[in-house]
């Protein structure tokens, strides 16, 4: 830590009256002025600075201020006389942590000082986590770009780009999505499919050169998904896809399996990046009668390939999440509603087939992600293509895909046995019963099972890989799903059922979870 405050008198009592180090604290330097606080701080890099108002040259909350832009991570405490205090809040807005009034007792300096102690030695260990999961935060980041319910506005956007060193691109986009066919039949090992997927992504970006960026990443269902931003329109429309085709050449020719690729259609805004990612995903299921090992793109497609569109994409998302989540009940009821579209839609054999396919993708996705071999979870020579072709009816396949998610969801719960995985698991289970209670906090809930409330966010990251407000939010936004489609048409009272007090509060957070307004649902629902 370091003092700034220009009275020497007060300076030599902090150094020597002072036990820092009972505190956990090391005097590293003092100053005093302004000036020469920030050579001081560039030489020694503290974690605290306590730092006076009034000073000559340079006043304290100028200093805090240039050191915060400098060492966003520096806790800092304002020290100031009581005809201050304005000062004092207004240092507070600036990124100041505290503030300690003069004269100050050893009580309220030591409760300073611990508050700062626990913060600094948090946002080490954040800082530490972030060193891990930087490459899965940008994934992350990346995957909400393609998503339906993307609600970030271009600066926020570009602000995230900037934040894992990705240029910012052109507005003109065309999605890519590339998949390994046969993948799970050729290799039973985990670590093999991820390896491949890893060195056929690692081809592309050697590949694909144009004039603008190309993120190559994966989805929630292990696709490898490209997007491309080119720089002028007249590129992005005419683009041939020449380096696709050439990937598909050398892995075939080298190692011996085939990729089929799918190109959605060019969009020129960050927000229709949703839509070229469905059409690419489409392309890839139509590989069942288009063929393997092609290139197959969305604008180039009949008119009858068109009409059948690819089923919600909140299905996918909303299994993906259940999955992780290990909630068997809401797994069943995301597999009824993909079947019960199936049935609605008047989906022919082929088009059925499709979404099956795409049914397993996710589940297999999900074995693959928690660490287990193909083999081990559905048994030896689990092939899924050959076994659906042998189904009978739309009603055998939502029996045949019931049972694969079962194994992979009891293989997953097979290895969770933790004390962090049973706080998980009574955590969701207090969400569950208590959702309707608009007070639920991350802080409630961790009382309930009488751990911190930071720790609780932890193993939720963990164990689930999404937050606790994120899942009390997708368990309300799913009971508010059954109560419109059960008939309740009053937005207050659903709202009310589900813990919002705000009805239009509780319709943005619809809206952002699913892409339609309550009523836009309701509608849609009763055509």
């Amino acid at each position: 830590m370091m003092i700034v405050d220009d009275e020497s008198l007060f300076r030599k009592h902090m150094k020597e009256r002072i036990d820092w180090e009972s505190l956990g604290f090391v005097m590293c330097c003092e100053a005093n002025n302004g000036i020469v606080a920030l050579q001081e701080a560039e030489k020694y890099q503290p974690d605290l600075a306590l730092i006076d108002i009034s000073m000559p040259y340079m006043d304290g909350l100028d200093l805090a201020g240039q050191l915060k832009r400098l060492y966003p991570h520096l806790f800092i405490i304002i020290v100031t006389g009581h005809n201050e205090f304005e000062y004092a809040r207004k240092a507070m807005r600036i990124g100041v942590m505290d503030y300690l009034l003069k004269p100050f007792d050893n009580e309220e300096f030591t409760m300073a000082l611990q508050k700062a102690r626990s913060f600094i030695l948090g946002a080490r260990e954040d800082t530490e986590w972030s060193k891990d999961y930087v490459p899965l935060l940008r994934e992350s980041f990346l995957n909400q770009l393609i998503r339906h319910d993307m609600d970030m506005d271009r600066p926020a956007i570009e602000a995230s780009l900037l934040r894992f060193r990705m240029p910012i691109p052109p507005q003109r986009f065309r999605v890519v999505v590339t998949e390994i066919d046969n993948m799970y039949e050729n290799w039973s090992d985990p670590k093999e499919i991820v390896l491949w997927k890893h060195t056929v992504s690692n081809m592309l970006q050697d590949l694909v050169k144009i004039d603008g960026e190309h993120y190559v990443f994966h989805d929630a269902e292990g696709h490898i998904v490209s997007i491309l931003a080119f720089r002028n329109e007249w590129e992005m429309k005419s683009y041939d896809g020449h380096a696709f085709e050439r990937l598909g050449r050398l892995v075939e020719r080298h190692f011996k399996f085939t990729v089929t690729v799918g190109f959605g259609t060019p969009r020129s805004e960050y927000q229709y990046l949703h839509d070229s990612y469905r059409e690419a995903l489409l392309c890839i299921q139509l590989k069942l009668t288009a063929g393997q090992g092609r290139l197959i793109w969305f604008d180039r497609l009949n008119n009858q390939s068109e009409r059948f569109s690819f089923f919600p994409a909140e299905l996918h998302e909303s299994l993906i999440f259940q999955l992780r989540a290990k909630d068997w009940n809401g797994v069943e009821k995301r597999l009824e509603d993909a079947f019960s579209y199936m049935n609605n839609d008047g989906a022919t054999l082929e088009n059925a087939y499709t979404i099956m396919i795409g049914l397993i993708s996710v589940c297999l996705s999900y074995a693959i992600e928690s660490g287990h071999a193909i083999e081990e979870v559905f048994g030896a020579g689990f092939s899924p293509v050959r076994d659906m072709r042998k189904l009978a009816s739309i009603q055998e396949g939502k029996d045949w895909i019931t049972e694969i998610y079962r194994k992979a969801v009891m293989a997953s719960e097979g290895i969770r046995s933790s004390k962090s995985y049973k706080l998980y698991h009574a955590a969701q289970t207090y969400i569950q019963e208590s959702f309707a209670d608009p007070d639920m906090t991350v802080e409630g809930v961790a009382a309930q099972l009488f751990i911190d409330s930071s720790y609780l966010r932890k193993i939720f990251k963990r164990e689930g890989g999404t937050s606790v407000l994120d899942y009390i939010t997708y368990v309300r936004m799913q009971k508010a799903k059954e109560l419109i489609g059960a008939g309740y048409v009053k937005l207050l009272g659903i709202a009310e059922q589900v813990g919002y007090n705000d009805p239009n509060y509780f319709s943005k957070c619809f809206k952002k979870q699913f892409g339609l307004t309550p009523t836009e649902y309701e509608t849609r629902l009763n055509k």
